[in-house]
């Protein structure tokens, strides 16, 4: 099956809003599904978006950051109501795995009622195989048609969060490279060479204003270290000479779009995208669609 599609499930950040849910993405390429990372809404989001948390292939969560792995157990739950009877494959780094872990601990009790009374056909759906996310390659639960794609998966710059990654998809001829949250950093720049699509996070300082009772400037600036300014974004962009530009993980949410896209411009001429959640991009021909409007770029 010759498909490459990337969703934004969630473009949004740890800020609560209604128009950006959690980190959440999903990629779709031949004939599997994969979901990066699994912030607030991803279950909704991924029916929102025609498919279901019960279709997921792998699971791969980028850094132990609580954003990114909130709804983990929602995702499980959810799946196994719409009828998963496989066990769960997730890959991540360690931190995140105890975490996770400790969720499945959590509700032990409570599934183990669900299972008892409500009679499912199966309880696989519930079984969760984690492995260590590591540099290199990611090697797919399963080898069938594993020929057609590949992932590698590379650390970033997001400390004190150690480790974090960013992931380069390749399929049919083209790459998608995902950044993960992270500041500028070589190996980023380096795995984004080339890319048909470099997904990015990005943060805007200006919109971020010191506010009394909620941060400092301290605060700000602690933030704005272990992530990428849109000047950062665009010399990224520019440097690896990406063939476009996806925006996600915006902080804050209700920047000021065009005055962002602006300030890429003035670096990256590429098309560049601002992520909206349920954002689709075809890979192999070229197409975003988002609502009711569809782009070539």
């Amino acid at each position: 099956m010759t498909d490459f599609r990337f969703t934004c499930l969630g473009t949004g950040c740890p800020v609560a809003t209604t128009s950006r849910l959690g980190p959440a993405h999903l990629v779709q390429v031949a004939g599997r599904h994969i979901l990066i990372d699994c912030g607030s809404g991803v279950s909704q989001q991924l029916v929102a978006a025609g498919t279901r948390g019960a279709d997921i292939d792998l699971l791969i969560v980028t850094h132990y950051h609580s954003d990114h792995l909130i709804d983990f157990w929602q995702l499980i739950v959810s799946s196994w109501h719409q009828g998963r009877q496989r066990p769960w494959r997730v890959m991540a780094p360690q931190s995140a795995i105890n975490h996770m872990q400790k969720q499945i601990e959590a509700f032990a009790d409570e599934v183990h009622l669900r299972i008892l009374h409500e009679q499912r056909p199966s309880a696989d759906g519930l079984k969760v195989h984690f492995a260590e996310l590591l540099e290199g390659p990611v090697i797919f639960p399963s080898d069938q048609e594993e020929a057609h794609f590949s992932i590698q998966a590379f650390e970033v710059d997001h400390r004190p969060v150690v480790p974090a990654f960013g992931l380069r998809f390749h399929a049919y001829d083209r790459v998608l490279v995902f950044s993960g949250d992270t500041a500028p950093c070589p190996a980023l720049t380096k795995a984004a060479v080339g890319a048909d699509l470099l997904v990015q996070e990005v943060f805007v300082s200006r919109d971020m204003p010191v506010t009394a009772g909620v941060r400092s400037a301290a605060t700000v600036g602690a933030v704005q270290s272990y992530h990428c300014t849109p000047d950062q974004v665009a010399l990224i962009a520019n440097e690896a000479m990406v063939g476009a530009l996806l925006l996600t993980h915006i902080v804050p949410p209700a920047t000021d779009q065009s005055a962002l896209i602006r300030e890429i411009r003035q670096i990256f001429d590429g098309p560049v995208m601002v992520g909206e959640d349920l954002m689709q991009i075809d890979l192999i021909h070229k197409v975003m669609r988002c609502g009711r409007a569809t782009i070539g770029f």
